[in-house]
This record gives structure tokens, C-alpha cells and sequence, in this order.
């Protein structure tokens, strides 16, 4: 069987073969080459009149094509020798040079490329004669064409050129499609002229349109009607255009009625109150009546209007009226589903029953669709009596085009409901928990508008401070256990779907939950899950919006503790990975950072690490510093960072002098020169030279201080609190211990000291487990920005899982032991002068263009001896 099968394979493999070898039969042959060759030494112009004359049809619409650029040009020779030869082949042209003219002459009005009268006289002419095409898409491709050029041209044109063929198409003799054009001229000429031309001329035309023996004319006459009555203005329109429209809205086809209440809803803005109340608001309930008892698509397409509907007709219905109207609306939102549940087995399904099931599934789709415009019908105070259970349907509908349609709309309904929002939060739950993407990509995108109408119902809104800057919210979301186990849920079911784009979404969206829970709550359950997609995902886009996510949960954090494990945590999975895509992940992240957070943060945190990656094995991890070391440089300010500077100018000479990748070393001497034009930024002329950007960093750098102040405020309130339950318990308890010694006095006397002691808050707030340690005061820089020690290392103990970074001589011995360049200390680093440092970067650059890098052995000797001194 095998065999057998080999052989079919090796059968199909040679007639796919001999498939192939027929393909060169469609070359061409040496006669049609010749055929379509043209003389090079002709002109544009005559080398049109060429290819129109004896050219191929692929030819001729290259001309036909080209014609505007060549009136434009040269208008008097081309209007007089290529345009007569146009309009001539196009009698007999087929249907692709026909749409290419169709294009071509509209382009030539629209440029203004020659007067109006010219283009009267020649194409528009030509446009009125191709209306009679036989070809129907041929005839619709001019049709549009005559509609576009309307908008354009000058009133006496129009009714000198065009309404009088207009008049004539719409007669009755003439043929369905003659009359469907004349409609569609007639609506949009009809802006053009006085109210009395129209009244005259058009009006009585349209009158006869409306009332036409062929469907397809009512409906497209009715759908036209709008343009014609504005035209007309609101007393001509009572009188003339609104019996005609009752009459079509009670017209036996469906297709007329739907353009009837389309023609109903464009016309609200138009008609006054008592035309509304008197004559709409019946003829809308009578609609919807009917509708509810046909068996066609009229039930959906009032779903599609009933929004526009009922927010139109709000000022204009009683409460009665009202009520009938929710009363219908909510008819629709269970269309299909009641009798599905007051039937207890379902027939057999019939090509009927599907087309029935589509139709009320169209229906509950339409009706979500419109569902904002319910609410503000309704009033968000009688959300929940009158339009909550509907909300519930449609959430809970058995169709995901349903539910996902009800996601798509469910921030516009939590920003109308306002401080009424806490009564759809299940809803939102039930919503991120379902199991098909389409719902979860149409409620995704607009999280962060969701969650913040949630706080902002709950607790009245955040002040501008507190919602920058810090997680916690008095005024917290109820259950909100369920809301976070949802937001989780959603997020797995996207990461493990095909598509990764929407899983990217999440990955942004999530940012906004700094907003909505505390700092507890997204360290326990969020912060977890994102580390595991950066490290583990394999979408580079994912990560990098993990990554950002992660950067502002550390921005927003309120406990230091756990914003210094974060960092370590950060820098532990990426700058030390084994794996060097993680490796380069970490120049993103550090892009990240300097964009979130202010340049002494960063120069505190991830200054070093990233330097550090210039000692990388992988050249691709090395390129990728390259593109950053142009922004590193904007971060230093002198003379504070001026040790920074230093590590920075040993990193780039070590990559010109030492790399010996070619991709790495072209990346680096380009980054050499955008360095030279990057100028340091100096304490005393910061205020004048770099005004903008000093101001958001000093922003930020505040918001931190702000953040840090709030933490350890919090802190000595909570020491305090339980300090005098203290002192309370044992008030208490010394009252039955009125005659011990003295040496129990002097016990207690001890332990109150040293309750008041933990009572003074401390220099250094307590670490957790996995976080960063304390070193010594020397490490400390401004009380807002309070930082453990200066990072070097991440020193991470495998038994106790603990990370800490090393202290300030470990770190001196490192720098002097590994520095960036071989052979130079850092005592004969800081020796050296900074203002040389961009032209011996120049000419190093310069020197090392064409060469790799030398080999060892090329630091002097008394350098070498210096180098041992200083350790």
C-alpha cells in the first residue's frame, strides 16, 4: 500500500511538472512584441494620438489614464488633438476603457484644468451620451460620474444641461433603469435651485416618481426625498412631501418602506414640534406595529433606526408614548428568544427556520447596536426599572454576534449611566468571561474607559493628582475579586487564541488598571502574569507592551518595596537573561523608563545596566545599545553626573576600539556622531536651554517625591495607630497589677520605650522578601527620591530567592576592575578631560571605519602599572 501510494505521489509530482513547462506557451511572440512597440522619439502628445489610433486596448487606457496630466500640460494642442480622438474610440470601447474614463474626466473637472464652458461642451456631453450603455455596470460607473460632476458645476449649467435630461429619463415611457437615473439626478440637483424652480419643474416629477408602477422607482424616488424637501423648506414639505411619504410607509413591498423610514429619520431636524407630535409619532408607532406582525426584514431595519428614532422623537412623545416605545424596544432585544424558551423541544431545522432564526438574531444585533441611544431615551435614572432587564439579554444572548455587538457599546452605556454604573458591573464581568475572541476584541479596546466610568460612578470622580499618581482609591470598585479573576480570565483566553493582536490589546489596555486597583492587588495577581508574558511569549510586540505595562505599574506603585523588587525583578529576567532576544527586550524596557519616569530615576536604576550590555557576546544585543546611546546621553546633566558621563565615553571607545562585528561597528560610529551633536545639558543653563524638557522632567521627578511622601505619611499613621492600641491593652491590663516589684516596673518601663521607639519612623522603610537592601547613608541622594544603594549588580541567592544589589566599594572595585576600556582605571578616568572626549570619539570613529578591532596587547605599559596601583 505504500508503494502504491509513492507512486500516485510521484505520478502527481510529474503532471505538476509538465503543468509548469506549458506556462512559456503564453510568452509573446515576436510579432505582438513588434505590434506593441512604439517609436521612442515621439512625443506625449503624438504618441497618444498613436496608441488611440492603432494601439492595443491595454494601451489605450494607459492614454486614457494619462489624459488629465496631459491637458494639464499642454491644454490647447491636447484639448485639440488627443480629447476628439477620446471621445471617438470611446463609442466603441470596451468596458475597461470605459471605467477609465469615467475616472478621467471627473479628475479633469476637479483640477480646473480648463474652463467650465470647455468642459460643458466636450466631456460633459460625453458623459450624458454614455448614460445609454447597455452595459449596467458601464452605465452606473457614468451615472456616478454625472452625480460627482453635479456637485461642481454652476446652477445655469445644471439646469441648462442636465435637469431637462433629468425631466425627460423620468417619464413613464422610459425604461426602469432610464427612470432609477432620473431619481437619483433629481435628488441631487435638487440643492441646487430656488424653492420655486423646484416647485415648478422638479416637484411635480418627483410626485409621479413616488407613485410609480415599479418598486425599485418608489424606493429610490423615497430615498430622496430628503434632499428634496430641505430644498423645498418646511412649509412646501407639509404639504407636498409628507402625504407622500405616509404613503409610501404603508407601501405593500418591504424594500419601499425601509427607504420610507430611512426618509422618516433624516427628516426629524427638518419638521417642527407640532408636525412631529401630530403626524411622526403615529406613523412611527403604526410602523413599528406592522412591523412586529410581518414576516419579511422590516423587524430589523426598525431595530437598525429605532435609536435615531427615539432620540429624535424624545421631546415630542408623552408618557405614555414613551413607555410604548421601551415596551418595543424591549420586544426586540428578545426577538427569537421567548419562543424559544416557551417551546420545550425544537423542530427540526428547515431552510424557513434558519432564515427566521437569522432575521430575529439581525434583529437583537440591531437593537445592542442601538442600545446607548435607549439609555439616553430612557434617562439613566430609570436605567434599571425599565431598561436593565433588556441589558441583561442582550449580554446573555445565545448569539456572539449579539454579545459582541452589546462589548462594542458597553463603555458608551457605563459613561451614560454615571453614578448609576455599579449596576452593570456584573454585566462587564460576564462580558471578559466569555469564550469567543469576537466578544472579547469588541470589549477589550475600550477598557480603560469601562473601568474608569466604574471608579469615577463609585466614588464621584478622582481628583487630577490622585488619579496620575497613585493606585488606591478610597472609594473602591464592589467585588471587586470577581473583577480582577475576570480581567485574568480575559486575558488567558486571548494569549491563547490564534490571533496575537488582539492579545497584544490586552497587553496595552491593562495598563489602566493603576486607576482601579490598589497596589496590593495588582502586585499579587497582575504583576505575575505580565512577567510570565515577557519572558515567555513569543510575539515580540506582546512583550514589548508587557513590558510598558509593567514600567507604569511600577510608575504608579505605592509601596517602595515592591517597586524596588519590580526593578530588580526587571532586570534580573531581561539585562541577565540567558536568552539574548530577553537581552534586547531590556533596551526597550529602558526606552520605556525614560519616557515614564524622570532622568534621575533612571540614571538611579538603569544607567549601568544597560552600559553593561556593551560587554555582551551576542552582536545583535550590542547593535541594539547602539541606537541608545544617543538617548543615554540626553539623561546626564553636569556636573552631578559627571562619573555617568565618564562610564558612557568608556562604552563607546571600547565598541570602536574593540568590536570587531561589521554591523555593530558602521552602528556605532553612526551613533559617535549623533553623540557629538548632542550637547550636555548643564544646572545653570538648563533653565534656558532646556526649558520644555526640563519642566516634564522636573514634573515627574515631583510626582515621584509626592509618591514616596505619601507612603511614609501612611506609614507613621498606621505606627501610630497601632502604637496607642497599644498602650491601650496595656493600660488595661495593669490594673490587676497594682503591688508587683520593682523589678516588673522596670520591665515595663523598658517595654513602653520601646513601643515609643518603633513609633519614630524609620530612616529606611522595611524591605520584603525580594526586595532591594539597604546600604550605607553615603547612598542616599533627596528625600523624594529615596533610593537603597547605587545599582551595579543584581546579586540574586538561589536558597532564599532574596535579590539585593551590591554595596558602593563593591561596586567601586567592579568599575575599577572591569572598565570599559582595557587597561584604564577609573582614578585615571576621572583625571581626563570631558571636553575633549567628542573629537577623539570623531577620530577614533574615523581611524577605525575601515579596520576591526586590535587585538590584546595594545594598552601601554605604564598604563597597565597605573591600572595595578589604583586597585
Amino acid at each position: 500500500m505504500d508503494l502504491a501510494a509513492g507512486l500516485e505521489q510521484v505520478e502527481d509530482d510529474l503532471q505538476e511538472l509538465s503543468l509548469e513547462r506549458t506556462i512559456t506557451k503564453g510568452l509573446k511572440t515576436q510579432e505582438e512584441i513588434d505590434r506593441l512597440t512604439v517609436d521612442e522619439k515621439l512625443g506625449d502628445l503624438e504618441r497618444a494620438v498613436y496608441l488611440l489610433s492603432s494601439g492595443q486596448e491595454v494601451q489605450r487606457i494607459s492614454v486614457v489614464n494619462s489624459l488629465p496630466q496631459l491637458i494639464q500640460d499642454n491644454a490647447p494642442e491636447a484639448m485639440r488633438r488627443v480629447v476628439p480622438k477620446v471621445r471617438e474610440m470611446l463609442h466603441v470601447a470596451g468596458p475597461d476603457v470605459q471605467l477609465a474614463a469615467t475616472i478621467s474626466f471627473l479628475s479633469i473637472l476637479e483640477r480646473e484644468v480648463i474652463p467650465i464652458s470647455t468642459y460643458s461642451s466636450t466631456f460633459l456631453q460625453t458623459i450624458i451620451m454614455s448614460l445609454e450603455v447597455k452595459d449596467p455596470v458601464v452605465s452606473n460607473a457614468w451615472l456616478d460620474t454625472l452625480l460627482s460632476v453635479c456637485g461642481c458645476l454652476p446652477k445655469d449649467v445644471i439646469k441648462r444641461e442636465i435637469l431637462g435630461i433629468a425631466v425627460a429619463k423620468g417619464q413613464l415611457s422610459q425604461s426602469v433603469q432610464s427612470r432609477l437615473a432620473s431619481c437619483k439626478i433629481l435628488g441631487r440637483v435638487a440643492t441646487k435651485f430656488e424653492p420655486y424652480i423646484i416647485k415648478k419643474e422638479i416637484l411635480p416629477l418627483v410626485t409621479a416618481l413616488c407613485q410609480d408602477i415599479d418598486y425599485e422607482v418608489r424606493g429610490c424616488m423615497c430615498r430622496q426625498l430628503d434632499s428634496v424637501a430641505r430644498a423645498l423648506g418646511l412649509e412646501n414639505t407639509k404639504s407636498a412631501i409628507l402625504p407622500e411619504l405616509v404613503e409610501l410607509a404603508n407601501d405593500e413591498e418591504c424594500f419601499v418602506r425601509h427607504a420610507a423610514l430611512d426618509a422618516v429619520v433624516n427628516l426629524l431636524n427638518l419638521l417642527d414640534d407640532d408636525t412631529c407630535t401630530q403626524t411622526i409619532v403615529p406613523l412611527v408607532c403604526k410602523f413599528c406595529e406592522r412591523s412586529m406582525e410581518a414576516d419579511d426584514t422590516t423587524l430589523p431595519h426598525v431595530a437598525e433606526q429605532i435609536g435615531r428614532l427615539c432620540h429624535g422623537l424624545s421631546v415630542n412623545v408623552d408618557e405614555q408614548q414613551r413607555a410604548w416605545l421601551l415596551e418595543f424596544y424591549t420586544q426586540l432585544c428578545i426577538q427569537g428568544r421567548m419562543r424559544d424558551a416557551q417551546s420545550p423541544p425544537p423542530p427540526p431545522r428547515t431552510p424557513s427556520s434558519i432564515c427566521d432564526e437569522d432575521r430575529c438574531a439581525d434583529c437583537r444585533r440591531n437593537a445592542a447596536y442601538n442600545f446607548p441611544a435607549m439609555v439616553l431615551f430612557a434617562e439613566p435614572k430609570n436605567f434599571k426599572l425599565e431598561l436593565y432587564n433588556c441589558f441583561v439579554s442582550l449580554v446573555e444572548d445565545p448569539h456572539y454576534i449579539v454579545r459582541r455587538t452589546i462589548a462594542c457599546g458597553f463603555h458608551e452605556v457605563a459613561k451614560l449611566l454615571g453614578s448609576h454604573v455599579q449596576l452593570i458591573q456584573q454585566e462587564l464581568v460576564t462580558l471578559l468571561n466569555d469564550n469567543y475572541v469576537q466578544v472579547l476584541e469588541g470589549i477589550v479596546p475600550h477598557l480603560p474607559e469601562t473601568l474608569e466610568s466604574l471608579v469615577k460612578g463609585v466614588g464621584g470622580g478622582l481628583s487630577e493628582a490622585r488619579t496620575m499618581l497613585y493606585s488606591t482609591n478610597r472609594h473602591q470598585i464592589s467585588n471587586h475579586a470577581d473583577l480582577v479573576q475576570a480581567l485574568l480570565t480575559c486575558e488567558y483566553l486571548v494569549a491563547a487564541c490564534s490571533q496575537w493582536r488582539p492579545h497584544l490589546t490586552m497587553m496595552q489596555r491593562l495598563a489602566c488598571i493603576v486607576r482601579v486597583f490598589t497596589s496590593d492587588q495588582i502586585y499579587s495577581k497582575f504583576v505575575p502574569v505580565l512577567f510570565q508574558r515577557l519572558t515567555l511569549s513569543r510575539v515580540l510586540p506582546v512583550k514589548q507592551a508587557a513590558g510598558r505595562t509593567l514600567c507604569v505599574i511600577i510608575r504608579h506603585n505605592r509601596r517602595q518595596e515592591h517597586r524596588q523588587e519590580l526593578i530588580c525583578r526587571l532586570i534580573e529576567a531581561l539585562c541577565h537573561s540567558n536568552k539574548y532576544q530577553l537581552r534586547m527586550l531590556f533596551v526597550d524596557v529602558c526606552c520605556d523608563v525614560m519616557e515614564l519616569f524622570s532622568r534621575r530615576f533612571f540614571k538611579e536604576y538603569f544607567f549601568e545596566f544597560v552600559l553593561n550590555l556593551a560587554h555582551d557576546p551576542v552582536a545583535n544585543v550590542r547593535l541594539k545599545l547602539c541606537s541608545l546611546l544617543p538617548r543615554l546621553k540626553t539623561q546626564i546633566k553636569l556636573p552631578g553626573d559627571r562619573q555617568l558621563l565618564q562610564q558612557l565615553e568608556h562604552c563607546v571607545r571600547r565598541l570602536l576600539s574593540h568590536e570587531r562585528d561589521r554591523d555593530v561597528a558602521a552602528a556605532i560610529r553612526k551613533s559617535v556622531f549623533e553623540l557629538d551633536k548632542i550637547q550636555v545639558a548643564m544646572e545653570t543653563l538648563t533653565q534656558r536651554m532646556f526649558m520644555e524638557e526640563d519642566l516634564m522632567d522636573q514634573k515627574k521627578e515631583e510626582e515621584e517625591k509626592m509618591l514616596l511622601e505619601l507612603e511614609e505619611r501612611e506609614k507613621k499613621e498606621h505606627e501610630q495607630t497601632k502604637g496607642r492600641s497599644t498602650e491601650k491593652g496595656k493600660g488595661k491590663g495593669s490594673k490587676g497589677q497594682g503591688r508587683r516589684g520593682v523589678h516588673n516596673r522596670g520591665h515595663r518601663t523598658s517595654s513602653v520605650s520601646k513601643t515609643n521607639s518603633s513609633e519614630m519612623p524609620s530612616a529606611s522603610p522595611k524591605l520584603s522578601k525580594h526586595s532591594l537592601h539597604s546600604g550605607s547613608s553615603e547612598n542616599m541622594t533627596s528625600p523624594g527620591l529615596t533610593r537603597i544603594v547605587s545599582p551595579h549588580r543584581i546579586v540574586q541567592d538561589k536558597k532564599n530567592r532574596k535579590y539585593s544589589l551590591g554595596s558602593k566599594e563593591d561596586r567601586l572595585k567592579r568599575t575599577s576592575s572591569n572598565s570599559p576600556v582595557a587597561g584604564v582605571s577609573t582614578s585615571h578616568s576621572k583625571k581626563s578631560s570631558l571636553k575633549k572626549s567628542s573629537h577623539s570619539l570623531t577620530n577614533l570613529a574615523a581611524n577605525s571605519s575601515g579596520h576591526g578591532s586590535p587585538k590584546g596587547g595594545s594598552t601601554p605599559t605604564h598604563t597597565r602599572k597605573k591600572s595595578s596601583q589604583a586597585r
